[in-house]
This record gives C-alpha cells, sequence and structure tokens, in this order.
C-alpha cells in the first residue's frame, strides 16, 4: 500500500468574512476572539495581550465545532482553561470546524492547509506552527504533517485515532452506533458503501509516513475509545528508529481534564522554538 501523499497548492482567495468579538471576563483585559468564514467553514481565532510569535493550530476531536460565534472550546471549563492557558502563554490559537466529522478525509487536509495560508497573510506570525490535536483530529495531523515539510514544528496529540480501520471493525460489532458511524464516513469520504469498506480496510498504522517533527502523544488510558495497543503503540514504532525518537508518550491511568495538560504541552512546545 503507498502511504499517502499530498501536492497542495491555493489555486484562488477564498471568500472570508471576518466576525470580531471582544469579551471582558473576571476582570481581566479584554480578549479579543475573531470568527470568520474561509468557503463554507467557520473558525475563530484567540488572540494573545502579549503574543509570542508562535501560532497553535487545535485540530478537534468528533464533538469538535465552530460556529458563527462559539466553538466546542468555549462550552468545556477545562477547554476554556486550557486555550486560556495558551494565550497567557502568548500563543495564538486557532481552531476550524473542518467539517465536523471529518474521519481524516483529504478535503480536511486540504481545507487545513487552505486555512493555514489564510492565517499567515492576516496576521504576523512564525510561519512554522505547532499542531494540538484531540482524538480523531490527529488522522488529520498524521496525514498532513508529513506532507507539508517546513510548515510545522511540532506537534501534541491529545488521546489520538490514528488506526481508523481498528475503530471501524469494533464499531462494526456496535450496531447502536455503527450506522451513525458509516453514515459520518460515507459523507467524510464521498464513497458508496463498498469502496468506503475498501478504502477503510486499508487505513491501519502502514497507511502513514513517519512523522517528520517532534511529536507528543498523552494517553489516558480510561478516557479514550482508541486504545494504547492498537493506536499508540504501533504509531509509536513507525515514527520512532533506533537512533531517532520522534514520537514520545505519556501515559495516565486515568482521565486528565485539558487544564491539568496545559502546562506539560506548552512546556513541549516551547521545547521546539529556538529554531526560528
Amino acid at each position: 500500500m503507498n502511504k499517502i501523499g499530498f501536492v497542495l497548492s491555493i489555486k484562488e482567495n477564498p471568500c472570508i468574512h471576518y466576525k470580531e468579538e471582544t469579551y471582558a471576563r473576571d476582570h481581566e483585559m479584554a480578549i479579543k476572539e475573531r470568527f470568520f468564514l474561509v468557503g463554507e467553514e467557520w473558525n475563530v481565532i484567540h488572540l494573545p495581550s502579549k503574543p509570542n510569535g508562535f501560532a497553535v493550530f487545535i485540530i478537534g476531536d468528533v464533538n469538535n465545532y465552530v460556529q458563527s460565534n462559539t466553538s466546542s472550546w468555549h462550552q468545556r471549563p477545562d477547554q476554556v482553561e486550557f486555550i486560556k492557558e495558551l494565550k497567557k502563554a502568548g500563543y495564538t490559537v486557532v481552531s476550524s470546524n473542518l467539517f465536523g466529522r471529518n474521519w481524516g478525509s483529504e478535503e480536511a487536509c486540504y481545507y487545513l492547509q487552505r486555512l493555514y495560508e489564510e492565517v499567515m497573510k492576516k496576521e504576523i506570525l512564525n510561519r512554522k506552527v505547532h499542531i494540538i490535536a484531540e482524538g480523531m483530529g490527529a488522522l488529520v495531523a498524521a496525514k498532513l504533517v508529513p506532507n507539508l515539510l517546513g510548515v510545522f514544528r511540532s506537534v501534541v496529540m491529545i488521546n489520538p485515532c490514528l488506526n481508523l480501520k481498528d475503530y471501524f471493525h469494533r464499531e462494526k460489532n456496535n450496531k447502536l452506533f455503527y450506522k451513525r458511524f458509516l453514515k459520518e464516513l460515507k459523507k467524510a469520504y464521498q464513497l458508496d458503501i463498498d469502496m468506503l469498506e475498501l478504502t477503510i480496510s486499508s487505513m491501519d498504522i502502514s497507511h502513514y509516513k513517519a512523522m517528520t517533527v517532534p511529536t507528543k502523544i498523552f494517553h489516558c488510558m480510561n478516557a479514550t475509545p482508541f486504545s494504547l495497543q492498537d493506536h499508540v503503540r504501533p504509531y509509536e514504532q513507525l515514527c520512532n528508529t533506533t537512533n531517532t525518537t520522534i514520537v514520545d508518550v505519556s501515559i495516565f491511568l486515568k482521565s486528565k481534564p485539558f487544564s491539568e495538560l496545559a502546562r506539560p504541552t506548552i512546556q513541549f512546545l516551547k521545547n521546539h522554538e529556538k529554531n526560528l
């Protein structure tokens, strides 16, 4: 099976609409956020009061969304705190609706690169950005990052899905959710059932190229349907050679709220900003 690859380019500038929202919370300085459309997908950029010049692109899990004036990252207190800590450290944070439950589709990969280009045009930022990918979002990161050299400086994965073939076959036995999952995959990949099953059956760890930038994985044993042995360990083995450790894994026996992952995430990001 050939490794997945992309030849990505922006042929025309999309129609973009910006909506700026300013919020004041807890007597702090005004917090600025801009909600904007690129094509038909809503995105949000969180602006720090003291920028460090680096950007973090967040690729969310299955329940991720961005609307015209809010997002899933505004709803959960621990995720609100996570964004707040990133901003406090100086990071410009970008997230996208990214077609909702995209399951690592090529459309989502193309769109993220398109979004990157637009953000680089509008903001004064270092052109090498960080990625934080949660759950399903890791499928996009694992496909895209090795194929866009010089664009990304590090990746953080939180409870990542990295073996869609395994997850597909597990869900097949779950009659309650399988029909919904199949509908999501058909929408994401725009394939009929026969071609979809053939395509997904090839999407195990060997489907990917090895990661090309330093990557940190946080895996909480009891907080994710994506198991350590089927998703994280095989991907770690794919990426790490005998002489180079690209992927480093931290394992937690219990669920960790995002607020508790903020500090180790920020420390990891800062460790990979010495070379501009």
